[in-house]
């Protein structure tokens, strides 16, 4: 190589794999762009959250600083998708670009850290590559509900990188707390990050060699050092736990035992190491099965147990090969299933920050293996580039999946055994599109799955309330309330049944349980006024004019200045014989409102009834001045004119 060009090469290494890594990173993702939301989290999160979909405001700031929506508190991760809709609105590319942002960032990131702590360049940019293109990690960019991974992931690197500052010169004591910062607001964006001040005292181990036995006295002084990261740990280990507890999210070992989770545990570390070298049949969720293989549990388990005796023998000719692999195993800690959150039984997006250390185990054991067989140069970096280049691919092509909700749910059906939680929600997906006949399909399906999945009653029970068959989705409706009585959808969806068929009383009676049984507030001001209204609208319907103002009055009795509902009741009690109230009331509300055309089109149609024939066409003009375009006043003012 020439002397200028090995100059150029050398001053600009950096800058050239910076740029290799986000150039790679962009190749593989850049297609989400024109991809929609997902309707599992993403709609819960953002779509159908006011608090999110709105933006970034004062109340809004309020909320996610407070909310343990969605079984959770992560304030950053609510603030970051806040603000995401304030730039793009509900426009998902947006709001996936900043997702890849995040992943390319923390790729570049991953090098200048791994190359900080080892001074191997060459290392340092395989493992960052790997990270960037590694198809396990596409769940957690492509899926926008996943910013907690990529945003969480940053402070990590960042609190890593500040400590290694401080443990390489003590001295620098403003590194010191700036890591405690940065580890402050990571578990903010996702809780899975409290196993950081583990990670740290491995690499006190390794790289930054700090010590070299592993003897009570060693870490008794690395433990003191990190009490600060400890005491952050315990806290938001304390409010996940709580967070998750209070909606319902940890499942009781009555429903999955110990022995399960201890056997599910075993197989998911297994799998996510065969997913490491062997990443295919990627999917969205993968369901819990307790039916287990014993055969595989013994070999997973002796899989275990086999790496990790070699890890220790190791500990000392090959640092790595035990940083990296207990680096591996104690990160997945929090989500292996002990404390069994939902009921899948293992998730590619766990691998995120996982994997960071068992790439390096193998990144480094290859190296030395290379070297000791003395490959030239040149070979080593073909294997490496057809490695990255396979894993570029099936990257790019798992992203495909993502495009939307059907692709995504095909995908991972056909991925998959007996996945009742992704059919359920194929079918809500249907049931929006109107493919009710396919979406009935996968409800059916869900339900032969799992009989007792609630939510795929009540999904079912939508569809066929489209489909007319009234009797069978109150059917399914109450086996989901048979299910689990707290189910708050499945009493609002009796209650809506029960409007569209007119059996006024039965839905007063379904939504008054629904009010008593709400423990979490499902049945807030904008629920109970839309319920409170539809039952209004439909007794005006049925001429049952008593029953349409009292429920109008509920109505008020919550959104007191609701126009449409301060006229309809004017018009219910018009039609009780109470004119003289219903005027008042009309001319009130012109007063307040000159502008509101249909106050003045109902008052005329009530001067009209009462013979008041010059007072009811000056209402009917009044109306027709404000909105030229409005028919009904236009039709009545004519027929008042004749």
């Amino acid at each position: 190589m020439p002397e200028t060009e090995k100059s150029f090469y050398e001053t600009n290494k950096n800058l050239i794999v910076s740029l290799a890594l986000a150039v790679v990173t962009l190749a593989i993702y850049a297609q989400v762009i024109a991809f929609d939301f997902i309707n599992i989290d993403d709609d819960i999160y953002i779509v159908e959250n006011p608090f999110v979909s709105r933006g970034l405001n004062f109340t809004n700031f309020k909320w996610a600083l407070t909310a343990f929506h969605a079984s959770n508190w992560h304030p950053l991760t609510w603030l970051s998708h806040q603000l995401d809709s304030s730039f793009f609105g509900l426009n998902a590319g947006g709001h996936h670009a900043v997702n890849v942002f995040f992943h390319t960032l923390n790729s570049i990131l991953l090098f200048f850290l791994i190359k900080k702590l080892t001074g191997a360049f060459w290392k340092s940019a395989v493992v960052a590559a790997v990270f960037a293109v590694h198809p396990a990690h596409v769940q957690s960019v492509a899926w926008v509900a996943e910013r907690k991974d990529v945003l969480s992931t940053l402070f990590w690197l960042g609190a890593t990188w500040f400590y290694i500052r401080y443990a390489r010169n003590t001295k620098e004591i403003n590194s010191y707390w700036l890591a405690v910062a940065l580890f402050a607001l990571g578990p903010a964006a996702k809780p899975m990050l409290v196993t950081l001040p583990f990670t740290l005292i491995l690499l006190d181990y390794w790289a930054l060699e700090r010590f070299d036995k592993w003897n009570f006295q060693n870490l008794l002084l690395l433990v003191r050092e990190k009490i600060p990261f400890f005491a952050l740990t315990i806290a938001s280990v304390v409010i996940t736990i709580w967070a998750q507890g209070m909606s319902g999210a940890i499942q009781s070992t009555e429903f999955i035992s110990i022995g399960d989770r201890l056997q599910n545990a075993v197989l998911a570390y297994a799998k996510y190491v065969l997913m490491l070298v062997y990443p295919a049949n990627l999917g969205i969720w993968y369901p819990f099965d307790n039916n287990f293989n014993l055969i595989s549990v013994a070999a997973s388990l002796v899989l275990l147990i086999a790496v990790s005796a070699v890890c220790v023998w190791q500990i000392k000719e090959r640092k790595y090969l035990f940083v990296g692999w207990f680096w591996f195993l104690g990160t997945l800690v929090p989500v292996i299933g002990i404390l069994q959150v939902g009921r899948q039984s293992l998730a590619d997006r766990y691998t995120y920050i996982p994997y960071i250390g068992l790439i390096i185990a193998v990144v480094w054991l290859l190296a030395e293996a290379f070297e000791r067989f003395r490959l030239n140069a040149k070979v080593v970096a073909a294997i490496c580039g057809i490695g990255l280049i396979v894993l570029s691919i099936a990257a790019f092509r798992q992203v495909s999946y993502w495009r939307n909700s059907e692709t995504l749910f095909a995908r991972t059906l056909a991925v998959t055994n007996k996945n009742y939680f992704v059919e359920n929600n194929f079918c809500n997906y249907l049931e929006k599109k109107n493919r009710l006949d396919e979406a009935a399909a996968q409800c059916q399906a869900a339900i032969q799955n799992d009989p007792t999945l609630a939510v795929a009653y009540n999904t079912y029970g939508t569809v066929l309330m489209k489909q007319n068959k009234a009797a069978e989705a109150r059917r399914n409706f109450e086996k989901t309330l048979e299910l689990d009585p707290n189910y708050m959808f499945a009493h609002a969806n009796l209650v809506a049944l029960e409007i569209n068929q007119g059996n006024l009383e039965t839905a007063w009676q379904n939504l008054s349980k629904a009010i008593a049984a709400d423990k979490n507030n499902f049945f807030d001001s904008n629920r109970l006024v839309d319920a409170y209204s539809s039952i209004a609208v439909a007794a005006m319907r049925q001429k049952r004019h008593a029953a349409a103002a009292e429920f109008f009055k509920k109505a008020l009795e919550i959104t007191p200045n609701n126009l449409d509902f301060r006229r309809n009741l004017a018009s219910a009690l018009n039609f009780q014989g109470k004119s003289a109230e219903a005027i008042k009331m009309l001319e009130e509300i012109i007063r307040q409102n000159p502008n509101f055309p249909e106050a003045h089109n109902t008052l005329g149609l009530i001067y009209a009834e009462q013979n008041r024939r010059q007072e009811a066409i000056a209402q009917f003009q009044k109306a027709l001045r404000i909105n030229p375009n409005f028919v009904p006043a236009r039709s009545n003012l004519e027929r008042a004119m004749k």
